[in-house]
């Protein structure tokens, strides 16, 4: 199983944007020390926050980031399939082929106005947008047809990306988009928020549907996401956390408090991890439930010297 870690880029307006990105940088660096296999950043637009935008904050903690895999998450529906593909294509050899894109539909009504598009149009958006930037990544003198975009003259991209192919992930937790990500997709993201007996049942339907779609599922990544607070210790780890369960967290109700959030300490973490393990994830990826900065920072040194060495070591089947 691989770790990778989702890092927060909203903050505060009144935070200081500079300091955001000096803290971004140094747990980009910590994490390229302790072994993470890969890190994340999100996708939001016109938010009441500061709000660190994807591209060129991953673009600028690349050469930073050692053998980690890179995952820029992308609302497809609010970008043109070319100058994406282009910027990808741009970041995979930056990266040196480390790039995997996370891809998904986006809900907030207002982004969608601010982009003239409507929610209606997403999902055929989408799929235009991933299907032409596979093309243009995989071969020149690409035509298309779609309901927003049609391309009639010829149209080759260079670069192309190093990775051949840019494997592409979609997250998502609609039946649709399951099957949507079994039939396109190089992967699957389960949202943070799922129980394990949901992830488990999410699992199973994304592999028959990988197998409804004549694919094998040894080629597909099942990427586990969520929020975890951890310390050395489980008693530190629990009484830390007390404020989520008391203040709330993220909109989750009771069952995804208690069942979805990772609590407490290494021990925990990875009996966590082996059960979800054993039902076929892949790789998950971490966002810390605490994101003050030693709180933040904890957890990853917790995970990194004490959770991904067990998973890492020889003796781990």
């Amino acid at each position: 199983m691989k770790i990778g870690m989702s890092l927060t880029s909203s903050y505060p307006v009144g935070s200081d944007s500079m300091v955001v990105m000096e803290n971004l940088v140094e747990e980009v660096r910590l994490m390229a020390q302790l072994g993470f296999d890969s890190f994340s950043l999100g996708d939001h637009h016109l938010t009441e926050n500061n709000y660190m935008q994807v591209l060129p904050v991953m673009s600028s903690l690349a050469p930073i980031s050692g053998k980690m895999r890179l995952l820029p998450l992308f609302l497809l529906p609010f970008y043109n399939p070319i100058l994406l593909a282009e910027q990808l294509a741009t970041l995979d050899v930056i990266s040196g082929g480390r790039t995997t894109a996370i891809n998904a539909l986006g809900y907030d009504a207002a982004a969608f106005a601010g982009f003239q598009t409507s929610q209606r149009d997403r999902v055929p958006r989408f799929t235009e947008t991933f299907e032409i930037m596979r093309l243009l990544w995989e071969q020149d003198a690409v035509t298309y047809q779609g309901r927003h975009y049609s391309i009639d003259a010829p149209v080759s991209i260079n670069p192309k990306p190093v990775s051949r192919p840019l494997r592409m992930w979609i997250a998502g937790g609609a039946e649709p988009v399951i099957q949507r990500a079994a039939r396109m997709g190089d992967g699957w993201v389960i949202a943070p928020g799922w129980t394990p007996d949901a992830a488990k049942k999410g699992i199973q339907f994304y592999r028959k549907s990988i197998a409804e779609c004549g694919r094998n599922e040894q080629d597909m990544d099942i990427v586990l996401r969520r929020d975890a607070h951890l310390a050395p210790t489980s008693e530190g780890g629990h009484r830390e956390a007390q404020t989520l369960f008391e203040n709330g967290y993220r909109g989750f109700g009771a069952e995804g408090l208690s069942q979805s959030l990772i609590i407490g300490g290494p021990v925990e973490c990875i009996k966590y991890l082996e059960d979800m393990e054993r039902a076929g994830v892949t790789e998950v990826l971490f966002r810390c439930a605490l994101d003050e900065r030693e709180q933040a920072l904890q957890t990853i040194m917790t995970l990194g010297k004490d959770v991904i060495p067990h998973f890492k070591g020889d003796s781990h089947q």
